[in-house]
């Protein structure tokens, strides 16, 4: 540090004036305030997030010049300088007795004949890089924007002429102490050009302008996609009741939370013309989803064409899917149109796709990707407007594995996929179900058959059934037929239902216990741990909801 040995600092603790009583203090007659550096770190932090680093770096940058240099000007008038550099000193008393920095003077040359100044100051504790820290953490730049302005406007004041400091390092780039350059205006070089725009370039107000349009488009951007989600959201309601309906009107039950999230995703998607994989096992209702996918789309007017692709041999399921031309193959006395020609304009249901030949994956995909076909034997492609919907009852993945089905036919059926619980995974829904199908059941029969006994219920309730709803129907039918009264009881129920089952039964079936721990743990996850959300699912009281969360230790 090299102050000059002449120069005696001014008390700077009287001029300083404290007046409690009237709350106020000044400095010079100069009233001045304290405020925290943690408002000041918010208010930095604010105009940052608000405008951008940019501008809120260039707006500190003119704050601080000009409060350094209204600074200068009021302790020059009112105090005893020898010589300029004695302000510099002064003013490097005032921040360190304001208590915004530690300010030690490395280096200063002042040449008044040259017009050369040039200083070197190193910052200890700036209460600048200590908040910047703490709101963002340390970054490339420095920092301090508003105490290189204000030291900027001081030295200025100061000295009569454009003088500029630059900060050189910084505790928000993680140094140990900022350490800034002041030099007058020659001295910067060509750096002088982009001093003066931070400084006295274009109006910030100009910029402050710029960010409020950006902001209000982005307002009336949002307000335009809120008013979109609205819309979209009161058409899903409306498409919701829709498919509830059509549940209703067939007969298809579905109140268990595993099927109304598997019809959420059915009505969903089928507005749109995205490709659809429908998964599940034998007997859960596949068709019924993929029919109540093309009912509620666009193509409802359209035909709903659907074949099975585990019944026919390779050969007949190509010339059933692509069509043929006379000649093609012997027996072909005649051209005949493809599914995918019929279905324009519609569905085409792929049954069992999973049972498909590798050959004819390989044309479907084609198919699929190109939107058009090319009849067994004929030289021209025909352009085909057909939605597909495909399902299974085996695990693709697994099929993939085993090299026995197309991957990337997979990914392009995939598009949607849907999965259909397993009547285990949705014991609720099977007392509906019993009683709906002992309805149709007794009709057919012509049977004075009304319900089922409680302990058949149960026996119905615990049962795994690898059939699913399609093998729970049969088993009521049968039950139906040779019930002498008109209760069907346990002794009326095919053999196998009345098998004791083990804790995990065929087809991965849980006992009750386990199924209903299961049942709960589902419902809160669908609803995100909302408990009454959840308990009005499960057709149970929010108490009893908690208790039981208790009992399977989910409350935790």
């Amino acid at each position: 540090m090299t102050d000059h040995p002449d120069w005696q600092p001014s008390d700077l603790a009287e001029v300083l004036d404290f007046r409690p009583d009237q709350g106020i203090i000044r400095l010079h007659e100069q009233r001045v305030v304290i405020l925290s550096a943690a408002a000041m770190g918010l208010l930095a932090k604010e105009l940052i997030d608000t405008l951008g680093l940019e501008t809120a770096r260039r707006l500190l940058l003119r704050f601080g010049y000009a409060d350094g240099y209204h600074d200068a000007v009021s302790l020059r008038d009112r105090s005893s300088w020898s010589t300029p550099l004695d302000g510099l000193r002064e003013g490097t008393a005032v921040h360190r007795l304001e208590g915004i920095v530690r300010a030690e003077i490395v280096h200063l040359e002042h040449d008044p004949a040259a017009d050369r100044f040039d200083e070197e100051v190193r910052w200890h504790d700036s209460y600048v890089a200590e908040q910047h820290v703490h709101h963002y953490g340390t970054g490339a730049e420095p920092v301090c924007w508003s105490l290189v302005g204000y030291a900027s406007g001081y030295a200025s004041a100061c000295l009569g002429r454009e003088i500029y400091f630059r900060e050189t390092a910084c505790v928000g780039q993680g140094a140990r102490a900022c350490v800034v350059i002041g030099r007058d205006a020659a001295s910067w070089g060509d750096a002088i050009a982009s001093l003066r725009e931070d400084f006295q370039g274009a109006s910030l107000g100009l910029e402050v302008e710029r960010v409020r349009d950006a902001v209000r488009e982005r307002l009336r951007q949002i307000g335009r996609r809120e008013r979109s989600l609205d819309r979209r959201e009161r058409e899903l309601n409306l498409l919701r009741e829709r498919v509830q309906r059509h549940a209703a009107d067939r007969q298809f039950v579905a109140g268990s939370p595993a099927m109304q999230a598997t019809l959420e995703l059915a009505a969903q998607v089928a507005p749109l013309d995205t490709t659809v994989l429908v998964q599940g096992e034998s007997g859960t209702g596949k068709e019924f989803l993929v029919r109540l996918i093309h009912d509620q789309s666009s193509r409802a007017a359209g035909p709903f064409v659907s074949v099975n692709c585990a019944a026919l041999t390779e050969t007949l399921l190509e010339s059933e899917l692509f069509g043929h031309v006379r000649g093609a193959f012997t027996g072909a006395v005649r051209d005949k149109a493809g599914l995918f020609e019929v279905a324009s304009g519609g569905t085409l249901f792929l049954d069992e796709v999973g049972e498909m030949a590798p050959t004819i994956q390989a044309k479907l995909l084609r198919a699929l990707q190109e939107r058009e076909i090319r009849r067994v034997g004929a030289e021209r492609a025909i352009s085909v407007n057909v939605r597909v919907v495909a399902a299974t009852n085996r695990d693709l993945r697994t099929a993939i594995a085993a090299g026995t089905f197309r991957e990337d036919l997979y990914f392009r059926l995939g598009a949607f996929v849907i999965r259909v619980p397993p009547l285990r995974e949705r014991r609720e829904d099977i007392p509906p179900l019993v009683h709906q199908f002992v309805r149709q059941a007794a009709a057919r029969a012509k049977k004075d058959v009304t319900a089922v006994s409680a302990e058949a219920m149960t026996t119905l309730m615990r049962y795994g059934w690898p059939g699913n709803v399609r093998e729970l129907e049969h088993a009521i039918e049968r039950g139906v037929i040779v019930a002498r009264g008109a209760t069907v009881g346990v002794r009326e129920l095919p053999p196998e239902v009345l098998q004791k089952p083990s804790r995990t039964a065929p087809g991965g079936d849980l006992d009750v216990r386990e199924q209903e721990r299961v049942l709960i743990e589902r419902a809160l996850d669908r609803f995100d741990g909302h408990r009454r959300k959840a308990a009005e699912a499960l057709k149970i009281s929010p108490v009893t909801l908690w208790r039981k969360m208790k009992q399977y230790g989910l409350d935790r």
